[in-house]
């Protein structure tokens, strides 16, 4: 019986630690994504797993996150899908930061950072720290600005209209015209000739 609770009691401890920044947010997962952006170098370390020490770096050529049912978001490397707080990106030459906490996931159980010390005959040797990293916070929404908006009425005029009216009105004075010259032509037309000859005498 002593030996079942040692089994659940070295069990559960890993358990509940096992998946802390495998699912998040739409935020953290791309906070996360630009964390990584020119810093392909990548080192594992769980410390709740078990891990005595930090895994061999390698670099990562894909980085991409991807949505859940749920509508939570998961982060792959080589397409691989890794939970953020077991995940050290390298920011400098000696130093390695927590994805989780650059992303601004919260952790426990984990170290912040791994630095790296001077390299060895069997290599380069990166242990835990302390060091703090600055939690990477989405980008603030600048307020909007006040606008002031000047609306010029201007009298427009229709030149095209005013054309139109001058050209019908030319037109009406033509007609008119016309029509005075037709109707004095008619009027001489229908003038009797005796008065023609009257005139003639007289002068």
């Amino acid at each position: 019986m002593k030996a079942l609770l040692t089994i659940f009691a070295l069990v559960i401890p890993a358990t509940a630690y096992a998946d802390q920044c495998e699912l998040v947010d739409d935020t953290v997962a791309t906070n996360a994504i630009a964390a990584m952006h020119g810093h392909p170098k990548v080192v594992e370390y769980c410390e709740p797993c078990g891990d005595k020490a930090p895994g061999v770096p390698h670099t990562i050529e894909h980085v991409a996150k991807q949505r859940g049912t749920d509508g939570e978001y998961s982060v792959t490397l080589d397409k691989r899908e890794v939970d953020l707080a077991y995940e050290y990106v390298q920011t400098a030459p000696s130093k390695y930061e927590n994805i989780a906490l650059l992303a601004g996931c919260p952790t426990s159980g984990v170290e912040p950072s791994l630095i790296v010390a001077d390299a060895t005959d069997t290599g380069v040797l990166i242990m835990p720290s302390d060091d703090p990293v600055q939690v990477a916070l989405p980008p603030p929404v600048p307020a909007p600005q006040a606008t002031t908006t000047i609306i010029v009425q201007t009298d427009r005029v229709n030149l095209w209209l005013i054309i139109a009216a001058c050209i019908a009105s030319t037109g009406l004075w033509a007609l008119a015209t016309i029509m005075i010259l037709r109707r004095r032509r008619s009027m001489e037309a229908m003038r009797p000739r005796a008065i023609h000859l009257i005139d003639r005498r007289d002068a």
